[in-house]
């Protein structure tokens, strides 16, 4: 019997929250970083309903379980962020997608106070559509973050894919292709290969692109999956390793060298899955936010669900691992965040990962 795990703390967001991402470098592993999402009733110059978004950054106390709001950044709807693992300049930023087709990175510097805030460094205009949403991103140097250059791809709502990277002066989109017909919710590196992305959309496909070759074409197109494809990411500690989710409720494994069939599968039922993070140490842990059905962490090995999350009562739409120090021997602690309810709950793995 799977153990349920119970809430420790939690935060009412306002705004309906659909991401949370904890900051990995060591000396600022205790920020977490939450993202909401709210449609009003104010319309822009297109008759369109406006989005906004409230960006939170907390301290939390992993030994104590205390959370300590820092800071809220009012801005329009997030989708999804994520910190890249490199230094960019010397800082570490946080990269941040939002519902008017803009990127925007903040950086975490440190205050006289001994706390740490994020200041907006570089806003990129993706799509020259602002109803364009940009739907999700991802860092290329989370295997090798010591690499020159780091590259964000962001998907589109519109089926596009962009590829943002920076020029001698300034951050800018580098490559812009069609990938999907469908909203595109999920976009990914390969972290082994960097030249290899991999995409998810609401036509169901999962689809790869090597941008040694061109992105006129994927190098492969995927149907497995019976629902819109939603999430992915790549194993950070086995090479040709990656996970899928899907609306479908199934999280897929592949080995991306041999892709028409999928190494296993695992279904999480109840809803649909949103996001999948792998543990920051444990190569056979998967982490994901299967929306209706709650937050679960699941046993690669086994195939099974090792730890559901059901407290929240509404789309479980975000949750991120906190990477722990070394020396540090506390259990894991991951975040996770739901939609109507505006909530983000602080919890616990009943079993030690």
């Amino acid at each position: 019997m799977t153990d349920q795990a119970n809430s420790l703390v939690s935060f009412d967001t306002v705004y309906s929250a659909d991401s949370t991402e904890f900051c990995p470098f060591q000396n600022h592993n205790s920020y977490l970083a939450c993202g909401t999402y709210q449609l009003t009733d104010e319309t822009n110059d297109q008759d369109a309903r406006v989005r906004k978004g409230k960006l939170y950054l907390f301290d939390v106390d992993a030994n104590d379980i205390a959370l300590v709001q820092k800071q809220v950044i009012d801005m329009p709807a997030i989708l999804d962020m994520k910190w890249c693992h490199s230094l960019i300049d010397g800082e570490q930023v946080l990269g941040v997608a939002d519902s008017i087709g803009g990127l925007t990175f903040y950086a975490l510097r440190d205050d006289s106070d001994n706390s740490s805030s994020l200041t907006q460094t570089q806003h990129i205009q993706v799509s020259e559509d602002s109803s364009n949403l940009c739907l999700s991103l991802d860092w290329s140097t989370r295997r090798f973050p010591s690499a020159s250059s780091p590259q964000c791809v962001v998907s589109h709502s519109n089926g596009d894919l962009s590829l943002v990277e920076a020029s001698e002066t300034d951050w800018q989109v580098s490559e812009a292709w069609h990938a999907h017909d469908l909203e595109a919710w999920i976009a990914a590196f390969d972290y082994w290969d960097p030249h290899r992305i991999y995409s998810g959309a609401d036509d169901m496909l999962f689809k790869g692109w090597d941008t040694r070759v061109g992105l006129e074409t994927p190098i492969f197109s995927n149907r497995r999956h019976e629902m819109g494809v939603t999430t992915m990411q790549c194993n950070p500690h086995r090479e040709h390793i990656l996970a899928t989710g899907s609306y479908d409720e199934h999280v897929y494994l592949w080995d991306t060298r041999a892709i028409r069939q999928p190494l296993a599968k695992v279904h999480t039922d109840g809803g649909g899955i949103w996001r999948l993070k792998w543990h920051p140490t444990n190569p056979t842990c998967l982490l994901s936010a299967s929306m209706h059905a709650g937050a679960f962490v699941i046993d690669t090995e086994k195939l099974a669900i090792s730890t559901r999350f059901l407290d929240h009562q509404s789309m479980a739409y975000g949750a991120d691992w906190f990477y722990a120090s070394s020396n540090e021997k506390e259990n894991d602690l991951v975040a996770s965040c739901s939609f109507y309810d505006h909530i983000m709950h602080l919890w616990k793995p009943t079993t030690s990962v």
